[in-house]
């Protein structure tokens, strides 16, 4: 394929969709003012953004794959030209619509160290899977003889790797991870938000209207609320991870899943800063936990905060031993998270901090609205159980020379990190002048997330415990 192409014309849906959401506000305008004579003089604007723009845009991108590079050409007023080795791309990111499906089409974006914040060097919206297959077969021929890449990669008929590891998402763990979710919770942040927003006039005559109601009422009507919320996250949870699918290739990974939107994403192990196992509450209590890969790429940014979600529910006894056909360095069992413990002794600082955070947002509300003292009391017996919730599940060790362990608890989720020696950028020992009187330490290990840090903090360790993994980094990074 080393003509030069431009994308499917249903790919001008894609420039039509941006149009639209960058000016809604004129759209919205032109439409309300249709009748206006300035209402009306706008309509040619409005052909040249939503029609005639989109249209240039799409005809000016075009592409060509040969066995050296992959070559993209976009822009209308200035042009850019852009000629990446197949050695320098870190991600391919395959989606299909549900409208890209029956015409054999869908989006390629393809990623390098060198993109630019949330966007990727190429996107072709609408293209032949062929496309985006080439790519990699190309991308093998590359890692298969570094040496001589050019004539490895101009070779058409490079061997397909086998399938190392693969995994499904069966029924009974599928229903486990939707139905545990908490992603109902910032929905209903939101919607406190959206009341807070609301008229004063109009918050006041809420408020007289529902003092004629009973308590019981108004608990019914909030759990209704929740509840509404939880429905619709679980529903968007099966849309999102419908048919999931992780295999492993040689040294890349594939997730595939989606029902309107097939989302592909291959990652080479090498990119893999981190594993993540998440645990929320509901899931400690079921006994599952998610695995999450942490990219040194924005390939994930659409899973959850740029991490790669790659065994959604498994039992805490199979994480280990179903992660590591996936990922060759991390350990076959549950390593051993008690060197790095808050001991009862040193507990009641972090609950300490958990309720000097929520006592002064309390105190306020409470002087303000005083006939919701019982609901801001709750608060703070939240803010303790968070507090003794973070002593408890701080945690972490050495398992061997180059890989670390490290547990945190967080809003009621605990995370445990798998972090290799070679991909940490930096650990950090900080210590307040009260701390040295007592011994003790604050840890933070960073690591490469996305397009940012990603910062682990183990808080009140003894010096004895944070020197240790301090001393351990610097003697084996050498």
């Amino acid at each position: 394929m080393t003509k030069t192409k431009r994308t499917h014309p249903l790919g001008l849906l894609d420039h039509l969709a941006k149009s639209v959401k960058n000016w809604w506000p004129l759209f919205l305008i032109i439409i309300a003012q249709s009748q206006s004579w300035w209402g009306k003089l706008l309509i040619p604007a409005a052909i040249l953004i939503f029609i005639i723009w989109p249209l240039i845009s799409w005809w000016s991108i075009s592409y060509r794959v040969t066995p050296t590079a992959l070559e993209f050409h976009s822009g209308i007023l200035v042009r850019h030209h852009e000629h990446i080795p197949y050695v320098r791309i870190q991600t391919v990111q395959r989606k299909q619509w549900f409208y890209l499906a029956p015409f054999h089409l869908e989006e390629v974006s393809v990623e390098t160290a060198s993109h630019e914040q949330g966007k990727p060097e190429v996107r072709l919206a609408a293209v032949k899977p062929e496309v985006a297959a080439l790519i990699e077969r190309y991308r093998q021929a590359v890692n298969a003889a570094p040496t001589d890449s050019t004539t490895a990669a101009s070779t058409e008929s490079v061997a397909i790797p086998t399938i190392q590891a693969t995994y499904t998402l069966s029924t009974r763990t599928k229903w486990q991870f939707v139905l545990t979710s908490t992603g109902f919770i910032p929905i209903l942040l939101v919607a406190l938000g959206v009341y807070g927003k609301l008229p004063h006039n109009l918050i006041e005559r809420l408020g007289s209207d529902l003092a004629h109601l009973s308590g019981l009422f108004l608990i019914i009507g909030g759990l209704a609320i929740a509840l509404i919320a939880w429905l619709f996250t679980v529903v968007m949870l099966l849309i999102r991870y419908f048919h999931f699918r992780a295999i492993r290739t040689g040294d890349k990974i594939q997730v595939a899943k989606g029902l309107f939107q097939r989302n592909t994403i291959t990652v080479p192990l090498q990119r893999i800063q981190a594993v993540r196992f998440k645990q929320n509450i509901f899931r400690q209590w079921l006994a599952i936990q998610t695995t999450q890969l942490l990219l040194a790429s924005r390939a994930a940014a659409e899973d959850n905060n740029d991490d790669l979600v790659l065994l959604p529910a498994v039992t805490l006894q199979q994480s280990y031993a179903d992660l590591r056909p996936f990922v060759d360095w991390a350990p076959t069992t549950s390593p051993d998270v008690s060197a790095l413990n808050v001991t009862n002794g040193r507990r009641w600082l972090l609950v300490r901090n958990a309720l000097l955070i929520a006592l002064v947002p309390v105190a306020i509300a409470t002087w303000l609205w005083p006939t919701w003292n019982a609901l801001f009391d709750l608060v703070l017996i939240i803010a303790f159980g968070q507090g003794l919730f973070a002593a408890n599940n701080t945690g972490g060790g050495i398992v061997n020379r180059h890989l670390l362990v490290l547990r945190t608890g967080h809003w009621w989720t605990r995370e445990t990190y798998l972090v290799p020696l070679a991909k940490i950028q930096s650990v950090r020992l900080r210590q307040s002048i009260w701390m040295k009187r007592t011994h003790l330490m604050h840890l933070t290990v960073n690591v490469r997330h996305g397009n940012r840090n990603q910062a682990i903090a183990l808080r009140y360790l003894t010096a004895e415990q944070a020197e240790s993994i301090y001393n351990w980094y610097l003697t084996n990074a050498i």
